[in-house]
Formats: structure tokens, C-alpha cells, sequence
């Protein structure tokens, strides 16, 4: 299963793109609004926010989606820079407040960086803050499934964008000190100078520019150790690949679930942890059900049980590989079954609820994702209904799922729909702003 661990090179090279795009659109406000007419400061900006918009919304519906965490926070940063220049040009205008002539953009010369900088430094604090709730962390969470469901390259994309967070918060934190410190000690404003414009401009984009080419040594380096532990699978490469199906079955009688606590997860190299050991690989792509039916019961030796579609995905950054689960429900009790060929033995489902919760090291990772995936469908479509809104006031009761709900239920296990409620219903803050805010702009929850 070493598919399910190769990383695809273009999402290598994805992680390092969107980066320098969101700091290039930074860099360039500071040096457009320096050459162009300073009156064409918010125009510059707003321009660029568009283009980090359009990037976002591209990604958004890209086969092959990466991090825009980078997009969102220069995006926003830019906004609220657009938008605070002209509120302080209109507080001035109508006294009141004096605003010194280096913070308005009618006026020369007018200095972005000491707003801007301030600005994005606050952006990524609160990023850093509130990753997971921001909007497109949110959709990328909905979209393609936690942090366990995107496989090995989830975990690479996690830790890459926390330290790209804390790169970049540093770096802006230092930029904005230096250029206050500049204009409120050593900056004279009547007699403008090379030295002014290379602290408030050309510091600013020589810092910036070494910091993409520090990444672009790290995800070069990155690259090439995955190379030597032929981890990496390049486009060329899936494009020629044969389309394989893994499919992956989870034997239940009653409450019980038969699992191997001895098992190997092949996606994040750990040994011992406890999963299903009905999992196989076909080289095809797809499979039809009477065939699913006939390898569950070859593999476990029984027969007459009830077989269930559970959800299915593509490997991250490759579409040629694709991970099916189906449930396979046996009658009777597990006395019944114990002559069941693979290793392991019947668990209850109540102690792998208390496993997931207390101690989920010890459960192997697309275990972890399939649990996840259960939880939260199942959990969500009972406290909340479609339009997101809670049934049961009481937001402390939590009802516990069992087996028999889920072998009995109607909810299509692979829609999205409840996972984005999950993530967007009325337990958030402000939902009904941000619900009409929503609505206003057009956005509607869509199946990915």
C-alpha cells in the first residue's frame, strides 16, 4: 500500500507557489502604490485582492487542490488596508482625528508599509489562532475530509503551514518594527530621501523575496527526501499509472467489531495499532458489489451477512488511487463467529468510542479518519437538520451512537452535507450574520 503514502510533487511545488504568490501580492502593493500616483494606493490594493480572490476561488474548485491559508491571510490583510486608508482619509477630512500625511493616500509621501505591515502581522496572529474556523480551512476541512483523511501528505501540509505561519509572523512582526521604529525616530518628513524609500520599500521586498527562496530550498530539499525513500510520485507518472481500489471492511455482529490490534498502518509507518484486517488492493478502477461481497467473504469465511456502502475517496494528489469502506453485518451472536480466518478478535463498540476519544494513538490512521467520518455525520444529523439550525435546544446533551443505528440508517454516509453543517450551524458565533452574509455573496454549500 505504499500508494497511499507517495506524495504527488505538484502538491510539493503547490505548497511553495501559494506561499510566494500571497507574499509577492504584499511586496508588489508596496512597490506599485511607491511608483504609481498615491492617490491610486487603494486601487493598487484592491486590485491584488482580486487576484488573491480568484486564486482562492480556482483552488476552490480545482481537481487537485493546495494550502491557501497564505491567499486568505494577504487577502484579508489587503482588504482591511484598503479600507482603513480610506477611513482615516475621511476621519482627517472631517477632523476627526489629525492623521499624520505618511498614513493617507492623497497625500505624497504616503507610506503603505506602516499600515500594512501591522496589518498582515495581525492577520496571521488571528490565523494562527483560529486556523481550523477560518473560511478556507473550513471548506478545505469539508472538502477533503481531517487532517487523517488526506493520508501522508495531510500531515505534511499541517506542519508546512504551521511553519509557514510562524515565518511569515515573524517576519512581519520584525518588518513592522523596524519601519515604526524608523519613522518615529530617524524618518524626517520634510526632506525625503534614497534611504527613507529603501526602509520603507526596497527592506520590505529584499526581506520578503529571501524568504520565498528560503522555501524554495526547503521543498527542494523536501523533494528530494522523498525521492530517495521513494515517497514522491510525479503528474507524468499517475497520468501512466494503472487505476487501483483499496477496499477496506469493517465486520460487525451486533455491538462488536472485529479488529487486529497487531495491524500496520501503512500511511503513517506505525506497527502495532489497532484496525481492521479485512484490507485489500484490486487494480482496477472501481468494482461492483456482487465482487465486494464475494472478497469480504473470502477474506473473513462467512457468509449471509448484510453488506453496506460506508464512503469512498480519492488519494490525495492522485486520482488514479481511491479508498473504499464497506460495512459487513453478520446476525446472530459473536459466539457465532469463531472460526473468522484473519487475526483478531470482536471488541465492542462502546470501548472504540472510548478509545477514539482517550487514547487514539493507539488506532490506526484511516481508522482514525473512518471513526471521524462516522461520529460527525451521525452525531451532526441528529442534533441539527439541514438548514443547520439545532433540534434539541439543550446544546450540553450529546446522544450516543451504536451499531445498530448505523446498520439501520438512511444517512448517505458519503455526502458532505453533514460534515459542512457539522462545521456552519447555528451553535457558531454570529450565525445568522454570517448565514446572510453568505447568502448576500452567493455562496452555497456544494458537494465536493
Amino acid at each position: 500500500m505504499n500508494d497511499l503514502r507517495k506524495v504527488n510533487s505538484l502538491q510539493l511545488y503547490y505548497l511553495w507557489r501559494n506561499l510566494a504568490i500571497a507574499l509577492l501580492c504584499i511586496a508588489m502593493t508596496v512597490i506599485a502604490t511607491h511608483m504609481l500616483p498615491h492617490y491610486m494606493a487603494p486601487v493598487v490594493s484592491l486590485f491584488f485582492c482580486s487576484v488573491l480572490y480568484t486564486m482562492m476561488w480556482n483552488d476552490e474548485h480545482s481537481p487537485q487542490p493546495g494550502c491557501m491559508i497564505m491567499p486568505q491571510i494577504a487577502f484579508f490583510s489587503l482588504l482591511v488596508y484598503s479600507f482603513l486608508n480610506i477611513v482615516l482619509v475621511i476621519m482627517h477630512v472631517m477632523h476627526v482625528v489629525a492623521v499624520p500625511d505618511e498614513l493617507m493616500f492623497f497625500n505624497q509621501p504616503f507610506m503603505p508599509a506602516l499600515t500594512l505591515l501591522p496589518i498582515t502581522f495581525l492577520s496571521i496572529i488571528f490565523t494562527m489562532a483560529f486556523r481550523l474556523s477560518t473560511p478556507v480551512c473550513s471548506r478545505c476541512h469539508a472538502r477533503s475530509g481531517g487532517l487523517r483523511d488526506r493520508g501522508y501528505f495531510g500531515f505534511i501540509t499541517s506542519r508546512e503551514s504551521r511553519l509557514q505561519l510562524k515565518n511569515v509572523a515573524v517576519l512581519f512582526a520584525l518588518l513592522s518594527v523596524v519601519v515604526w521604529w524608523y519613522y518615529l525616530d530617524i524618518y524626517v518628513n520634510v526632506n525625503q530621501n534614497g534611504r527613507d524609500w529603501y526602509m520603507f520599500v526596497w527592506l520590505i521586498v529584499l526581506l520578503i523575496v529571501i524568504d520565498e527562496v528560503y522555501f524554495i530550498m526547503r521543498y527542494y530539499n523536501l523533494y528530494l527526501d522523498f525521492l530517495e525513500h521513494n515517497e514522491i510520485i510525479t503528474p507524468d507518472e499517475i497520468r501512466d499509472m494503472t487505476a487501483c481500489t483499496y477496499l477496506r471492511y469493517y465486520l460487525i455482529c451486533g455491538e462488536y467489531v472485529y479488529v487486529d490490534k497487531n495491524a500496520y498502518d501503512r500511511v503513517a509507518q506505525r506497527e502495532n495499532v489497532l484496525d481492521t484486517p479485512f484490507t485489500t488492493k484490486k487494480t482496477m478502477n472501481g468494482i461492483h458489489q456482487i465482487d465486494v461481497r464475494k472478497i469480504i467473504e473470502s477474506m473473513a469465511g462467512v457468509t449471509g451477512g448484510e453488506l453496506k456502502f460506508f464512503f469512498g475517496r480519492h488519494v490525495t494528489g492522485n486520482n488514479k488511487v481511491s479508498v473504499l469502506r464497506y460495512f459487513y453485518f453478520l446476525d446472530g451472536e459473536v459466539e457465532d463467529y469463531n472460526s473468522i480466518e484473519a487475526p483478531g478478535y470482536w471488541i465492542h463498540f462502546r470501548q472504540i468510542q472510548l478509545l477514539y476519544k482517550h487514547t487514539p494513538n493507539i488506532i490506526g490512521t484511516n481508522g482514525l479518519n473512518d471513526l471521524s467520518r462516522l461520529f460527525t455525520i451521525m452525531m451532526t444529523e441528529r442534533d441539527f437538520d439541514e438548514n443547520g439550525v439545532r433540534k434539541n435546544q439543550i446544546r450540553s446533551y450529546r446522544r450516543s451512537i451504536t451499531l445498530a443505528d448505523v446498520r439501520k440508517t438512511q444517512i448517505d454516509l458519503q455526502d458532505d452535507k453533514w460534515i459542512h453543517i457539522a462545521h456552519f450551524n447555528s451553535d457558531i458565533k454570529f450565525y445568522k450574520f454570517k448565514k446572510l452574509m453568505r447568502n448576500m455573496f452567493g455562496r452555497k454549500r456544494r458537494s465536493f
